[in-house]
């Protein structure tokens, strides 16, 4: 199985064996990591927290612990949601130039929550 990107039309491209081509949008794949990254952060952090390994540095989240661990996890599972969900609408409804656009901006996105994850694993490593 090869793996491509084709910048031009903003897939990524999978050949399968059997000469099955399967396109997934960049904006999709870029997404869905994000989402599953986000909600790795959010079990961990709910770990850590659970057992005062971390404390929880964005203040709106701690807020939710604080109020609800259980809203806590709601709120990271809705944004995953809702990142995937906006990202679909914008692949299929927005211009190019948005979309790229935008892609730019879930990239940046992915460093950071690839950087939050980094963390994640030093600590359930170290600690």
């Amino acid at each position: 199985m090869a793996i491509l990107y084709n910048m031009s039309l903003g897939f990524l491209v999978h050949y399968c064996i059997g000469g099955i081509i399967i396109h997934i949008p960049y904006i999709i794949l870029l997404s869905l990591v994000i989402s599953f990254l986000n909600i790795f952060d959010g079990i961990a952090t709910h770990f850590g927290l659970l057992h005062n390994k971390i404390e929880e540095l964005n203040p709106i989240m701690d807020f939710l612990w604080v109020s609800s661990h259980a809203l806590f996890l709601t709120v990271k599972m809705m944004l995953s949601l809702s990142i995937s969900y906006l990202s679909y609408l914008v692949y299929r409804l927005s211009g190019t130039r948005f979309q790229k656009l935008y892609t730019i901006c879930l990239s940046g996105i992915l460093i950071l929550y690839l950087a939050i994850f980094s963390i994640h694993l030093y600590w359930l490593i170290v600690l």
